[in-house]
Parts: C-alpha cells; structure tokens; sequence
C-alpha cells in the first residue's frame, strides 16, 4: 500500500484502515497507532531500531511547489503492524476531532500568510514616493483603495475563522449550546475552505500593490503564496467542503437554521 505522506520523519503516526467491506464505505474504516520503528515499547537503553523494521519504506521524496520545509514522501506500509485506536468501524468517528482541529490551524495559517503579505505591502506605501518624491504611496486614494481591500478581506477571515475557534473550545469545554454545536460542525468546512480561496487571492493583490519589487523573490512573496496554495487542498479541497456541508443540511433542517440564525443575532448586536 502506498502512502503521500508529510509525517515522513515522524516516529508514530494514526491511520485509518479498511477492517470492513467496500460496500460498508465510511463505516468500515478503524484508527490505528502505527510506530515506525519495533517494537513500539521499549527501554531506554535498548539500541534504536531499524528505520524500516515496521515494514515502511520510503520510495521518494515529492517535488512540491511550496512547503519545501516539510519533508513529503511516497511511502510503501507492506504488512506494517499498527494497534487499534478505539472500536471496530468507528476510524472516522474517532479522527474527526483531530481533522476539525487542523482545518483550523490550516485556516489560521492562511489567515497568518495573507497578514505578513498585507503587512509587506503596507510598509511599502510609506516610504515608495512617486511624482517626482512628491507623494508618497500611503496617501495616493487609488492605492490606500487597494490595500484597504485587502485590509478588510483579512479582517473578513479573521473574524470568521477566530469565532469558529470561539465555537470549539465552548464545545471542548461543555458550554456550548446544541445550537452551537451545530455551528460549529457547519462552519469547521466553511472556515478552512473560504480562508484558503480567499487568502491567496487577497496575497496576490497585495504583491502586486508592490509594482515589480513585489514580484521578487527576495520579499518572499512567492514563497508565501507557494505554501499558502496547499491549504486549498490539504485535508479537502473546496469541493469536498462544499459537499461536506450539503451532506451536513440535508440531514436536518436544524444545522441549517443554526447557520441563519447567526444572522439575525449579529443584526440585533449592530441594532439598526
């Protein structure tokens, strides 16, 4: 079996493998602790062992556009030996917490790349003077109209993506309505999703409020952009998230209302 993996030097790692049927789909899957080295328990002072002795061999490392800092790799499980995480079926089940925690991260790092790009180019307008050293970037309207567009997309994603985070830890900590918790199993998705198509495009633009210096490489534009590009698929792509969602509101039409109801409780904060 071969895995894309970007745990390649990781000493343990949790995988969902198929215990049930095809035909059982989701169902048939379980979570596994699968440790690189055995055996998995050992002493202190007992020697290290063999990178391969659980089976899993490396085969190459992937040529990828951005995140060239994370090692990632196809690697091959032949009869690797890995310990049950919970119960028979339930793989899904048990994952999703740890799926929904990373949509998260990778939704703040979007969110972290769009603010370094933003912040770049705004530091730029203060001292890129234009008209012959008359006027400088940061007071050109046409300009501050352009990053203000910018500006107000982070703000947009930030604010989406922290009270999603509110949302989880109320659910972590048990106070949290069902409501709430409907929220939150919709807007999870949603958060990652959005962050990610919106942030790159929101990068570009302001790369590009630089004129050519923005385009170099030097200012790490393009290194921000490259690695902010894999969150648009990391874990699932917009795609998925949208069916994700569909699947989520034709179960109910309560998950729906919770959505709308945000709504109407932000109208009555604002007031008229």
């Amino acid at each position: 079996m071969k895995w894309f993996s970007s745990a390649t030097d990781s000493e343990v790692s949790v995988a969902l493998a198929r215990t049930g049927s095809h035909g059982d789909g989701s169902k048939g899957l379980s979570l596994f602790l699968v440790p690189l080295r055995l055996p998995l328990i050992r002493n202190p002072s007992d020697p290290t062992p063999s990178p391969i002795s659980n089976n899993i061999f490396i085969h190459r490392l992937k040529n990828k556009i951005g995140t060239h800092i994370l090692p990632t790799a196809e690697l091959t499980l032949e009869s690797a030996e890995g310990y049950l995480i919970g119960a028979l079926g339930k793989g899904v089940k048990n994952i999703s917490p740890v799926l929904n925690i990373t949509r998260l991260w990778s939704a703040t790092a979007s969110i972290g790349n769009l603010r370094k790009c933003l912040a770049m180019a705004t530091s730029y307008a203060k001292v890129r003077a234009i008209q012959s050293g008359k006027l400088f970037l940061k007071d050109a309207p046409i300009h501050v109209e352009q990053l203000a567009s910018v500006n107000l997309l982070y703000r947009a994603l930030t604010h989406l993506t922290f009270g999603v985070i509110g949302l989880l830890g109320k659910v972590e900590c048990g106070t949290a309505s069902a409501e709430e918790e409907l929220r939150l199993r919709m807007l999870t998705p949603v958060a990652k999703a959005y962050t990610a198509e919106k942030a790159c495009a929101g990068m570009e633009e302001a790369m590009a409020a630089m004129g050519g210096a923005g385009y170099m490489e030097e200012n790490a534009f393009g290194r921000s952009i490259r690695d902010a590009l894999v969150e648009k698929w990391v874990i699932d792509d917009l795609n998925v998230n949208i069916l994700v969602d569909a699947n989520l509101i034709g179960s109910g039409k309560e998950l729906l209302w919770s959505l709308l109801s945000i709504s109407s409780e932000q109208l009555k904060i604002q007031g008229p």
